[in-house]
This record gives structure tokens, sequence and C-alpha cells, in this order.
């Protein structure tokens, strides 16, 4: 997507969703759409980090569980979500506890993150928070869920096991 026509200054589109007691957000234009949970396929010798994969549309996508991919404690519920996140060369899905609503955030609702507030691996996850009405959100960089190695990771495991994958 044209990141220019969407964007002026820091003003963007939000999908705010909750993890545990949190609300967090992504850019809705990193987003291509959120579905219902559904039987997610356990993948022998897959990548520690990956929940398993779902087929979507006839396109096998990986799916990470984000709460426990940021150490968040808390139980699955009923509202429990998958956004399929459209990477610039891939498309990964992540496990969410519950939408809530699209913001439109402008520059102004924006906090730089405390040095102290998270972990070096979490860091180039979760990049800001924004100030609301109801809260604070924390931003969330999809592009960085993942680090690169584990990126390349996924992808030669997708490569070694195309076919198994398929038929999953």
């Amino acid at each position: 997507m044209n990141e220019q026509l969407r964007k002026q200054g820091d003003d963007a589109q939000m999908v705010t969703f909750r993890l545990g007691e949190e609300m967090y957000g992504i850019d809705i234009f990193k987003i291509r759409e959120v579905i219902h949970l559904q039987k997610i396929s356990a993948i022998p010798n897959a990548p520690k980090f990956v929940q398993g994969v779902i087929k979507v549309r006839n396109q096998v996508i990986p799916v990470v569980n984000l709460k426990k991919r940021l150490s968040i404690k808390g139980n699955e519920g009923d509202k429990e979500r998958i956004v399929i996140l459209d990477l610039e060369d891939h498309l990964l899905g992540v496990i969410v506890d519950d939408i809530s609503k699209v913001l439109k955030l402008e520059s102004e609702n924006y906090e730089t993150l405390p040095d102290t507030v998270v972990r070096e691996g979490e860091r180039a996850c979760i990049t800001r928070l924004a100030k609301t009405e109801e809260g604070l959100i924390i931003i969330i960089s999809p592009e960085h869920i993942l680090s690169r190695r584990e990126r390349k990771a996924l992808r030669d495991f997708e490569d070694a096991h195309e076919e198994e994958l398929v038929n999953a």
C-alpha cells in the first residue's frame, strides 16, 4: 500500500485489540483481514514460535500466538480472533484475545516508549504508546513480530515442506 496516501505526519488508523488485560494496536494498512479462530494444524518440526498453519482461500498461513510471543499471561477465550497481517514478503496470522475497534490516532496521541519498559527482544515489536480517552494503547510493528532470523527460518521451513503445508 502507498503509505504516502494514508499518512499525514504520524496520523494513522489502528485496529485495536486486547491481549490479556491490555489494549494493543496495529496499523490498519498492515492487516489483510480478521477471522474467527479456526482449527490450527500443528506441523511437526515447525519453528517453535509457530503455533501451526491455517488455510484461508487456498493460502497456507503460519500462525503465531501473540500473547505467548510477548509473554503475556492469560487464558484463551471465546472471542479470540486471528488477525492476518500482510507483511512485505509473506502473510502471518496472529492470535489475539478480542478485537476492539478502529481508532484514528493523530501525531499528538503518541508517546515514545520508555527504555525501561520492554526487554530488548520486544523493543522492535512494541514501538510506542498511544494515549486515548479509554487509556493507553501499545502499538505493535507487525514487521518485527518475528526477528529476521525467525522470518528466514519460517521461509526455509515453508520451502522445505511446501507440499505438506498445502495439504494441511
